[in-house]
């Protein structure tokens, strides 16, 4: 998921000039012409995105106004974007802020602030970050800020916020204004944008056609059922095999929460459709998470115990998928709430062991209990034990988790870092580097791992020792610190402080960044890592003596640290998580039964392929070894979401990642229910493109590039803040082009200069270096030539695409396109393929704000797709007769189509606005 990040200070021509005034509270609020929605807030939270703070009855004026108040430093705050009008020349905005015991952050603008930023139409930044509007620390009253800005004529939106960014104490906003002027002074009203969701003519999916078990096609024969067929998963030469040698690739989904533990008949239904959509993998996702009922513990008190009734149809589930040829990705740990009743009476900072799970003692022990349970049942389908069950084909310990911290800032409660702190100070002195040895402990010594004296039984769950009170911590040479405390102390050994780290997001990719006011920052690192690399040592050691034979993961924590990747290495392979346009819940108080009224960028991946999911995830890759996306998907109601699966599907074919599972499928029905913001079973775009996505990715219908550009990343890289590489960002390109992947502790390899005849900056197309792929991102759409593929995504309304097998140009600002063999032959001599066509989708009444970053109505009812208009025209049949059939959702051919005679040739052509449906059966006789 991204995060906030600040609008940070930056020297720039746009400001013209700026005042601050002391007012009274009492003084009139000029409003002529302000376009700001609630400015003073007396409407609540309305028409603001608020995050961290909320509305309060501390105003300058009426009964309300903005309170952000933070007892840790971390960015907080509201915003509002706004269209700018045609004609926009002068933007002003003012405010009044009034602070309470404000501590500036490390930076000078990390205090309480209004600033503002302006974009253009594809979200890009624009004249980068302005001065603020104002901004202030310490103890204030009331006090007026204002700022007028230049506006570019690229401009498209300005977004306003109130923050206190990465301070603490308490500041309190009222009274927000902004006009805007043209150049004759003249005020302007706020614009509001258009979307493709405005455009053309739109069709509801016949329900009629909605099924459990069905899809446009039947791409079962695809899988290589049994799973389990080959043996055991392995990893060989840094790629997955089967223990025949058989090649492993995997495309898959995610099965979340209480879908895993459906009635058999809903279990049926699903495998059936996953098996026809091509799904070859299946992550069992959230089996633990006490939100969902049930979850494998059966929703007790405690979670120590396995659920038989859960089990049973976890069994069940694991046996049909391995019937179809299935295999089963097995999450250890998610969501687990451990409990009192667990022996935690220390209640932890977040669910799912979230940052303690690698260093508190009790948690790990819990972690392998559950494991043993869980690996050691015998399926009563199968009879076989999970562990011994070669339709499992990988695990990860632990999801989206680091040592680091979480994805805004350290969580560690004071107990928790009083134990980490009680580690520290316990520690022999590192030796040379940070190199991994036999204990688990890399450049440490054993480290003492005690809580109030008491000796840990790692060896025995049930010698689970407790500390009943978070001060009854020993003190022994002041080397631990007490809870009223917010840093350790340094102890009369002078073994120094451990830093504490945080997050730095003034990026789409964040930086580790000093959080406390001191700390040995390289010796700290080096610290954590060693912890966090041992942690998953022990892990592995622990399964393998279960039995457990098929390959291991860490974690899959989308925090580009470098320091965290590098520990992940230590497993068997490298597993990711990615998500364009996740909806911000953390800016509706993480509401998730309300995500559709969160807030989203709404930009599209082929105009910003530098902030892709295929760039973001290249930053992951490792050399030698196999690399897999665990979740991924692009997030509905972002307007753009056709443009995920081919994008996804094709690149990492490109990269020669090992598999790819997007988030996530579930027992709804695609027609009948509704959209929603990240599943896949109900994405009328995303599921019709899986037709030409499954072939693609299991057949090799692409080709993985020949090259490969290796970066060399050092100890002084990954063992510093901020521990990040910032080699993709300067070369966007290169994972469009061909292979990338990083190497700790040794040289890069591969010449980047190489590669810069396939990109061209000034048409902003950059081409693969097999030739069969290409992006524009100037005009935003990618396309596909292979023998057994070819077609368009993206915003290809009015370009004329030409491919071997067709040809042809759609009037749809943003539609797909594809052809793709359904025999297994070239296009070309195929007698048989499939045609996809989609345009976006949405549902019945669903409306945009004025500048389309949130729903006014998320609508209901009907799903609606929209009509694809243009002609296609096929070439180069050899004079065979074409048929062509709309496929209903549920794989039945509807009625035969007609075709066009094209003047002056012998070819035919498809009128695709009068169909109604988003795949076509062409067949040739």
């Amino acid at each position: 998921m991204r995060l906030h990040f600040p609008l940070k200070i930056l020297l720039s021509t746009l400001i013209l000039s700026s005042i601050c005034l002391a007012g009274s509270p009492l003084s009139p609020v000029d409003s002529a012409g302000n376009v700001v929605t609630n400015f003073s807030f007396e409407e609540g939270g309305s028409g603001w995105n608020i995050w961290g703070g909320g509305v309060s009855d501390v105003a300058r004026s009426g009964r309300a106004g903005l309170t952000i108040r933070n007892e840790e430093p971390k960015w907080s705050g509201a915003e509002q974007m706004i269209v700018l009008p045609d004609g926009a020349a002068h933007v002003t905005v003012s405010g009044w802020i009034k602070t309470d015991d404000v501590v500036q952050g490390r930076e000078n603008w990390e205090m309480a602030r209004i600033s503002v930023e302006f974009r253009d139409e594809r979200g890009n930044l624009i004249g980068g970050y302005p001065p603020p509007v104002g901004q202030i620390a310490g103890t204030t009253d009331w006090t007026h800020y204002t700022n007028t800005y230049r506006v570019s004529t690229a401009a498209r939106t300005v977004t306003l916020q109130c923050a206190l960014g990465n301070a603490t104490g308490a500041a309190h906003f009222d009274d927000i204004t902004i006009t805007i002027r043209n150049r004759a002074g003249e005020l302007l009203e706020a614009g509001r944008l258009s979307g493709i969701m405005d455009e053309g003519e739109w069709y509801a999916l016949p329900v009629r056609q909605a099924s459990r078990g069905g899809h446009y096609v039947d791409w079962s024969r695809l899988l290589d059922a049994p799973a389990g067929k080959h043996g055991f998963l392995q990893v060989r030469d840094g790629r997955l095999v089967f223990e025949n040698g058989t090649p492993a690739r995997f495309w898959g989904t995610n099965l979340v929460a209480n879908d895993n533990f459906a009635a058999d008949s809903l279990i049926d239904s699903l495998v059936t459709r996953l098996a026809k959509m091509g799904v070859n993998m299946l992550r069992l996702h959230h089996l633990d998470a006490p939100w969902t009922a049930p979850n494998i513990f059966g929703n007790t008190p405690g979670t120590r115990e396995l659920s038989k009734e859960s089990m049973r149809q976890l069994d069940y589930l694991i046996y049909r998928c391995k019937q179809k040829g299935i295999y089963i990705f097995l999450d250890l740990l998610v969501h687990r709430d451990f409990t009192e009743a667990d022996g935690i009476e220390n209640r932890p900072p977040d669910l799912g062991g979230k940052q303690i799970g690698f260093f508190y003692e009790k948690i790990i022990e819990l972690q392998k209990e559950f494991n043993e349970n869980l690996l050691n049942h015998v399926n009563q389908f199968t009879g076989v034990a999970y562990k011994d069950e070669p339709a499992i084909a990988l695990s990860a310990f632990i999801n989206e988790s680091t040592i680091f911290g979480a994805f805004s800032s350290d969580i560690l409660t004071p107990y928790y870092r009083q134990v980490l702190n009680d580690i520290w100070s316990r520690r022999d002195r590192p030796r040379q580097g940070m190199q991994n040895n036999d204990c688990g402990c890399g450049g440490y010594a054993q480290i003492d791992m005690t809580i109030d004296g008491n000796d840990i039984d790692t060896e025995n769950e049930n010698d689970i020792v407790a500390v009943d009170d978070e001060d009854d911590i020993d003190t022994d040479g002041g080397r631990y610190i007490n809870a009223d405390n917010e840093r350790d102390i340094a102890g009369d050994d002078g073994v120094g402080t451990l830093a504490v780290f945080s997050l730095d997001w003034q990026n789409d990719r964040p930086r580790l960044r000093l959080a406390s006011a001191e700390g040995d920052i390289e010796e700290s690192i080096q610290f954590l890592s060693e912890l966090e690399a041992g942690y998953f040592k022990r892990m592995e050691e622990h399964l393998r003596g279960v039995g457990v034979r098929y390959p291991l993961a860490g974690s899959n924590m989308p925090l580009p640290l470098l320091a965290t990747l590098r520990n992940n290495t230590a497993l068997d392979i490298i597993i990711q998580n990615d998500y364009w346009d996740h909806p911000q819940v953390w800016k509706i108080d993480n509401d998730w039964d309300n995500i559709l009224t969160a807030p989203f960028h709404n930009r599209s991946q082929l105009r910003n392929p530098g902030a892709s999911a295929i760039q973001n995830k290249s930053y992951y890759r490792v050399d030698g070894m196999p690399f897999l996306i665990t979740e991924w998907n692009h997030c509905y109601p972002n307007e753009h979401v056709l443009e995920g699966v081919p994008l996804m599907a094709a690149y990492g074919a490109l990269q020669g990642w090992d598999g790819i599972l997007q988030f996530d499928a579930n027992h709804h029905v695609l027609g009948k229910d509704r959209i929603r913001s990240y599943t896949l079973s109900v994405q009328p775009e995303d599921v019709a493109l899986w037709v030409m996505a499954a072939p693609l990715f299991l057949r090799g219908d692409v080709q993985a590039a020949p090259g490969l550009v290796i970066e060399g990343i050092s100890e002084e890289q990954y063992g510093n803040i901020p521990s990040y590489s910032d080699m993709l960002e300067r070369n966007y390109h290169l994972p469009f082009i061909t292979r990338v992947a990083k190497r700790f502790d040794a040289p890069s390899s591969g010449s980047i200069e190489h590669y810069a005849r396939y990109y061209s900056r000034e048409d902003g197309v950059t081409r693969s270096e097999t030739g069969e792929l290409a992006i524009n991102s100037k005009v935003g759409y990618m396309r596909i030539e292979t023998p057994r593929i070819q077609g368009a995504n993206g915003f290809i309304g009015g370009v004329e695409l030409n491919f071997p097998l067709f040809s042809t140009s759609i009037s749809n600002s943003h539609a797909a396109i594809y052809a793709v063999s359904a025999d297994g032959e070239d296009l070309i001599s195929s007698k048989r393929f499939y045609l996809v066509v989609t345009g976006p989708a949405k549902m019945r009444g669903q409306v945009y704000d004025p500048v389309r970053n949130l729903l006014e109505s998320a609508g209901e009812g009907e799903v609606l797709t929209q009509v694809v208009d243009g002609m296609v025209v096929f070439n180069q049949l050899g004079g065979k007769k074409l048929q062509i059939f709309p496929l209903e959702m549920n794989g039945r051919r509807g009625k035969k189509m007609s075709l066009r005679r094209v003047r002056g040739s012998s070819h035919r052509a498809l009128d695709l606005s009068r169909g109604r449906t988003l795949v076509y059966e062409v067949v040739l006789k």
